[in-house]
């Protein structure tokens, strides 16, 4: 069963999950398990393509948006509403629905941080979870923390 862990974060900034992700990203390639990050909108995939290319050099991701080069799947995928193109090991949500696909991974992270709305989202998208069973963990992560 897909194990969902939920990162509370004391920063508020719209994107702070974002840049909070590449670590989650760049841990998870390590450990070579597959990424698929999954968005709200086109203009946030490339956002999270965008951060995961200004990396470091030496700290290289290979990445792509979903159906951008055909037959290419790297390891990392990054999606706005559609399916992976294979089965990832981890699937890292950055938009305010529960994607359908939800239950096909390892291992899901969950954001909750932002504004009061957008916390109110992540409070249902943890009851989702809650309500189906899957077993849950969230972790505090203050603004000097990596991920």
């Amino acid at each position: 069963m897909t194990k969902v862990e939920f990162y509370i974060l004391e920063d508020e900034k719209p994107r702070a999950a974002f840049h909070h992700a590449v670590s989650l990203i760049e841990q998870s390639f390590r450990g070579n398990k597959r990424v698929f990050v999954h968005t709200e909108s086109k203009r946030d995939a490339e956002y999270m393509d965008e951060l995961l290319w200004t990396r470091e050099p030496s700290s290289f991701l290979p990445h792509l948006l979903v159906g951008e080069a055909e037959g290419i799947l790297p390891p990392i995928q990054i999606g706005f509403g559609q399916q992976p193109d294979v089965r990832p090991d981890v699937l890292i949500n950055l938009a305010n629905e529960v994607p359908q696909f939800h239950g096909r991974f390892e291992r899901l992270v969950e954001y909750a941080h932002g504004d009061e709305e957008a916390k109110e989202q992540a409070r249902e998208r943890f009851k989702f979870y809650r309500d189906r069973g899957y077993p849950l963990k969230h972790l505090k992560v203050n603004s000097s923390q990596p991920g």
